[in-house]
């Protein structure tokens, strides 16, 4: 039981950093992105391709593809910021959740194309040890995503709250008109919000996809399902709260899918998201209802 448990959080914090990025561009720019996990995906099968095939006579070792494949994610979710959401701005909140869908679907099937159907293999960035927790051995990788969703919930936490572009960032959620009136660069948060959430995917994907054993097209997309339903359950404009939602969501994945089956644990999740939206439509920790 208690392995069980260990193992779960680590799934969890993998699914947190996802839903921290989900988070990030709700809170900045109210759209729920589905396409979070494909801008992840797409920045790490090129990196990969890159480590595997090199490019100039360059092949790159994991640790830097790692980080390439998060340059790529934010660069890839300032493209689709300034490209597709940028023009969506005023329209209704469905007009822009279609839009990220859409992106998703785009990327994805971009990936079946250039890089097959075959599973991709996915070396881990940060070493191939283990260590035994609690009667569970957890890999360095699943090691580094529990320290590295604290840091980065943390640290985004500290951002939005202590500094004044965060503060704008916040004023910006409220609302974007009278945020402008106040002088508040919104276009920049909006840009911020799109390229930290694309970082934060990049990084996600390297090390999920390590955790799962290879990369496949939709692979991020069906662990996005679950950082989302972490983010309703923790509440979709808190950082907090999707930290904590989706460290629940892994819990049950981990314990239930391990002593049962994954199914039943996925059954068990949903229930817990719709439970969510009828009693406590904000979230456990969460300030606002999700906009319509």
């Amino acid at each position: 039981m208690l392995s069980s448990l260990v193992v779960g959080l680590a799934i969890g914090s993998a699914y947190s950093l996802l839903a921290v990025a989900v988070v990030l561009v709700y809170s900045g720019t109210k759209v729920l992105s589905l396409a979070v996990g494909e801008i992840g995906a797409f920045g790490l099968y090129a990196a990969l391709w890159w480590h595997d095939h090199g490019l100039l006579g360059v092949r790159p070792p994991v640790f830097v593809s790692a980080l390439v494949a998060m340059v790529l994610g934010g660069l890839l979710g300032l493209v689709v910021e300034r490209l597709v959401m940028r023009p969506l701005l005023g329209r209704p909140a469905l007009d822009g959740l279609v839009a990220t869908l859409a992106v998703a679907l785009f990327l994805a099937l971009l990936e079946l194309k250039l890089y097959g159907l075959d599973p991709f293999p996915a070396p881990s960035p940060v070493g191939d040890g283990s260590v035994q927790v609690a009667g569970a051995t957890l890999t360095v990788t699943e090691l580094t995503l529990l320290a590295l969703a604290a840091v980065v919930a943390l640290g985004l936490w500290l951002f939005l709250t202590r500094t004044s572009f965060g503060l704008a960032t916040r004023a910006t959620t409220s609302d974007p008109v009278v945020a402008r009136l106040l002088g508040v660069p919104v276009n920049r948060v909006y840009v911020f919000a799109w390229g930290v959430s694309g970082l934060l995917a990049g990084a996600a994907a390297a090390l999920l996809a390590n955790v799962n054993g290879s990369l496949t097209p939709f692979s991020l997309t069906s662990a996005l399902l679950s950082a989302l339903a972490g983010a309703v359950i923790g509440g979709l404009d808190s950082l907090g709260g999707a930290v904590v939602g989706s460290l629940l969501v892994g819990i049950v994945n981990g314990v239930v899918g391990s002593r049962v089956d994954p199914t039943t644990s996925a059954g068990i999740v949903f229930v817990a998201v719709l439970l969510t939206l009828l009693v406590r439509p904000r979230g456990l920790f969460g300030s606002t209802r999700v906009a319509a």
